[in-house]
């Protein structure tokens, strides 16, 4: 088994490596989260409804299916890629576990892109996702991704640097938070150059 780490975003923009199109793609975290994703897989059980026999509540199951775990997730992921566009940080809580790792990286990844006035409309395209481990608590993903970069400056400038398309592959982990299936961390490895041609816009 290949050696995986944590990845950290590069210190400057405009990117010049693809570790900063994938510190992007995994911590960035959008306006388009909120309203939509918060609710859902919250309420699949409920404790407040009476027991039928009269034997004491039972616990609530919040466990998910693969299929379910896997649409969870495609879910956060879809807004947290596209995040970069209106870089906020509002609704990190409502992405991240209070204790994960990720939601630090997620915060200095936005105000690194508002520093830079940096908008990515970079594209990510799942090319497949699978569940590894499935606990009542938590959940291992692997996703395989294919990233072409775009980097633009508020002025409408193209400033993507580096390869034109990369593949790496992602594990993910998933973490029952209350009542709600949240994003915990994340290890990304294996990167390939698809096309060394100049990334741009």
């Amino acid at each position: 088994m290949q050696e995986t780490k944590t990845r950290t975003p590069a210190e400057d923009l405009p990117p010049s490596r693809p570790g900063w199109i994938r510190a992007v793609a995994i911590v960035g975290v959008g306006a388009l989260l909120l309203g939509t994703l918060y609710g859902v897989w919250q309420t699949v059980a409920s404790s407040d409804d009476p027991d039928p026999i009269g034997s004491g509540a039972s616990e609530p199951d919040f466990s998910l299916t693969n299929e379910q775990a896997i649409e969870r997730f495609t879910q956060l992921l879809e807004g947290a890629r596209n995040s970069a566009l209106t870089r906020d940080v509002s609704v990190l809580p409502q992405v991240f576990t209070s204790d994960s790792p990720m939601m630090e990286r997620a915060q200095d990844v936005i105000q690194r892109l508002k520093r830079d006035q940096i908008f990515d409309e970079s594209e990510y395209e799942t090319t497949s996702v699978e569940v590894t481990m499935n606990t009542p608590q938590e959940i291992l993903l692997l996703e395989r991704v294919l990233a072409q970069p775009c980097f633009r400056s508020e002025a409408g400038e193209d400033v993507t640097t580096g390869s034109k398309a990369v593949r790496y592959q992602v594990e993910w982990i998933m973490r029952l938070e209350g009542s709600t299936w949240l994003l915990h961390e994340s290890r990304a490895s294996n990167d390939e150059i698809v096309d060394d041609a100049k990334a741009s816009c």
